[in-house]
């Protein structure tokens, strides 16, 4: 038996301020406001953090400065607004109705470094208060993924104690200097004549999908119709005299890829057992969608090196960059996780140690060593003289598990059109 049980706390909660939710066209203030409490609650539960709302900015600020900073529209207007409260992440939103949906966005912000580190939205087809109440929860989780105690602006590494009695093991890594997140928002250069060849789809409920239906070497965008990350893709066909044709991307939560299909008027989107049925938006208005949307490149920026675990169900998962092309990058920035299925906490590493040899992830409480024997790989947990034998499980054949079940990246977009889809 491993001897060691992780349990996950917050060293010292952050200090987060939650704006009022600006009311929008045809959304009347009382909405908001009662939008702007459900929103402030679910940031507390989930993020574990002391909350700053209203009531306390007005105690902060004077009048004449909460009438200038309140209405901030840019990034670093907000950001100072954050300084100004003394907090280290700030969560604003707005929400609107345009004909007959609501549309509803949040961001949360890192105040330090002046970025948006998630955003999460929704457009709610005849949506009602009632709707919108309901949708909070899964949105606040998009901006703090993980669960309680859990920021994925900070990403911060938590400690745990051993189980009594216990001897030692890995321990989780303190708190310190937040690690950059597993995305990034970089601009997408773009070919303008390949731009112009862009066509766009969409569901009805807010999602995008943008690509040339004539060249399998086009790039494929999706996302909302505010940011389109461009999608890892592979393989694909076309029927150019009947205008038809399929494209798969990278998509690992539904086991290896997804699919998209369409003909001159629909497409179908698959993503696992779902099959999302998607429509043509007409070429004038694509081109004012795409003219003003932000075209970005691959969102997700993570890939797994090392998944194994014990008999008792206690996992050991390692990631490293990842390039926007996909591959892996070097130096790899490992990253060590341990801990039960939907619980593993960050441990920290005192050195990775990689050679022809195999890899060897050296903690203060142990070692994670794994070797390549023929055509296997073996991964073994040691503490001092004693050493324990992992189950290797590869991670190419484990997509849902890493990316759905272990909880390392829960509620996290990972910039493909399948996002919001498991």
């Amino acid at each position: 038996m491993l001897p060691l049980l992780l349990a996950l706390s917050l060293s010292a909660p952050a200090r987060i301020a939650v704006l009022p939710v600006v009311a929008g066209e045809g959304v009347t203030e009382k909405t908001a406001s009662a939008l702007t409490e459900a929103l402030a609650a679910e940031v507390r539960r989930r993020s574990g953090a002391e909350v700053i709302t209203r009531r306390e900015i007005d105690a902060v600020l004077s009048l004449e400065r909460q009438k200038a900073m309140m209405g901030c529209t840019t990034d670093a207007c907000m950001a100072e607004l954050g300084g100004a409260l003394g907090v280290e992440l700030l969560v604003n939103g707005d929400v609107a109705r345009v004909g007959e949906s609501l549309l509803v966005h949040f961001r949360l912000m890192e105040v330090a470094k002046v970025r948006v580190a998630a955003q999460s939205d929704r457009r709610l087809r005849k949506g009602s208060l009632d709707d919108l109440l309901d949708a909070i929860p899964a949105m606040v989780a998009e901006l703090f993924p993980g669960g309680a105690g859990a920021s994925v602006a900070a990403d911060r590494p938590r400690p745990a104690d051993p189980e009594v009695g216990s001897a030692p093991g890995p321990k989780p890594a303190a708190a310190g200097k937040p690690l950059p997140p597993p995305w990034a928002e970089e601009p997408e250069k773009v070919d303008p004549a390949k731009l112009a060849q862009l066509v766009l789809w969409e569901d009805g409920k807010g999602s995008y999908l943008a690509l040339d239906p004539t060249d399998l070497d086009a790039p494929i965008f999706a996302g909302t119709g505010r940011r389109l990350h461009r999608c890892r893709t592979s393989s694909g066909s076309l029927n150019g005299g009947e205008g038809t044709g399929d494209r798969t991307f990278w998509e690992p939560r539904d086991g290896g890829r997804a699919s998209f299909r369409w003909t001159p008027q629909e497409a179908t989107l698959s993503c696992g057992q779902a099959e999302i049925p998607m429509k043509r938006v007409p070429a004038m208005e694509a081109k004012r969608l795409l003219g003003r949307a932000d075209l970005l490149a691959p969102r997700w920026r993570r890939i797994p090196h090392v998944l194994a675990r014990d008999d008792e169900g206690l996992y050991f998962y390692v990631d490293g960059a990842r390039l926007p092309s996909g591959e892996a990058a070097d130096p790899p920035d490992f990253r060590l996780y341990v801990g039960r299925k939907g619980a593993l906490a960050l441990v920290e590493l005192q050195d990775a140690i990689r050679d022809s040899g195999g890899l060897v992830f050296l903690t203060s409480g142990g070692r994670l060593v794994v070797r390549q024997q023929g055509r296997k790989q073996t991964a073994e947990w040691g503490t001092g003289s004693t050493r324990i034998a992992l189950t290797w499980l590869e991670p190419s054949d484990h997509g849902p598990l890493i990316y759905r079940e272990l909880g390392v990246y829960a509620g996290q977009a990972l910039g493909t059109p399948c996002d919001g889809r498991f």
